[in-house]
């Protein structure tokens, strides 16, 4: 089964970037992979990157219309909260108006972190075809509290949708999307809708959730469309070695793991800590003089 493969990135990720795409493109079978990214700071990607020709780099402030950062951004603003999240909503609208885009010319499309390696082959689809959903153990109310505001669904798998990466039917989610449109909320648009339906006291990464508002629509209006699955990850690859392990612990990991995925804010013990600790240093050094040159870019 073809598919295409998207990976919202923000600065702070694009070395890693590096060595992500390497395995992604060695051990995951997409069609093409697009990087979705802050335009203005794209010309920062490694050349690896950017001649890559498997690779499209979009600008996520023009892969909708109207659906920018600065618009998220204003949104929370305007209604008196803490707008530090912006990122993390508006990452999970790309994933979702993915679907809307130009750019989505297959039937799935798969979403994945930029910072989790596939340590080894994995697919997607059964022999039959039928796309695998890859289930977590977690819950959290506010998810289900939105879900219930925009779709009038309630929690209907005792598992959670939430893994590091989902394969989407653009189809589902566009009608997805078109029934959010028409929910009893306040916003003319799906993103607008679904930051009016989150709890009122809460803009943060515990508010909504992409992948568990798929997964319940589709459980709902699609029980026979996908397989669940749970495959063994590692989920404190950081502690390791950072963001500088080395393709031979990568492989090791492969022996037990699928995935192994690797936050820049873990720390392993020293001495890699502290060269983590100095890396990150630098990154936030290198982002403040960007932002003085940029004074309206989105870095991080």
């Amino acid at each position: 089964m073809d598919y295409n493969l998207i990976i919202p990135v923000v600065y702070k990720d694009y070395s890693f970037l590096r060595k992500t795409l390497r395995f992604v493109q060695k051990n995951l079978s997409a069609t093409k992979i697009f990087i979705l990214t802050d335009g203005q700071m794209a010309k920062y990607l490694s050349k690896e990157i950017r001649n890559n020709p498997i690779c499209q780099i979009v600008d996520e402030n023009s892969l909708l219309e109207g659906l920018t950062y600065q618009k998220i951004y204003h949104i929370i603003k305007s209604q008196g909260r803490e707008h530090t999240n912006t990122g993390w909503f508006f990452q999970q609208f790309l994933k979702m108006g993915f679907a809307l885009s130009e750019y989505c010319d297959t039937e799935y499309y798969l979403s994945w972190d930029a910072d989790t390696i596939p340590v080894r082959p994995l697919d997607f689809f059964t022999d039959n075809g039928h796309p695998y959903f890859t289930m977590k153990t977690e819950y959290h109310k506010p998810y289900f509290d939105a879900i219930h505001k925009l779709l009038g669904l309630d929690k209907s798998n005792p598992r959670s949708y939430i893994a590091e990466h989902m394969m989407f039917n653009r189809n589902v989610m566009r009608e997805m999307l078109g029934k959010i449109n028409q929910a009893d909320v306040k916003g003319c648009v799906w993103y607008e809708k679904i930051m009016n339906a989150v709890v009122p006291e809460i803009v943060s990464t515990d508010s909504f959730s992409e992948f568990e508002t798929y997964g319940t629509y589709c459980k709902t209006y699609y029980p026979d469309m996908y397989v669940e699955r749970q495959i063994p990850g590692y989920r404190l690859g950081g502690l390791i070695q950072g963001r500088f392990v080395s393709d031979r612990i990568l492989s090791r990991l492969a022996t037990d793991a699928y995935v192994a995925s690797f936050e820049i804010y873990d720390r392993p013990p020293f001495p890699w800590g502290k060269i983590c600790e100095w890396h990150e240093k630098w990154l936030m050094c290198k982002k403040r003089w960007l932002e003085n040159v940029k004074k309206t870019t989105r870095i991080i």
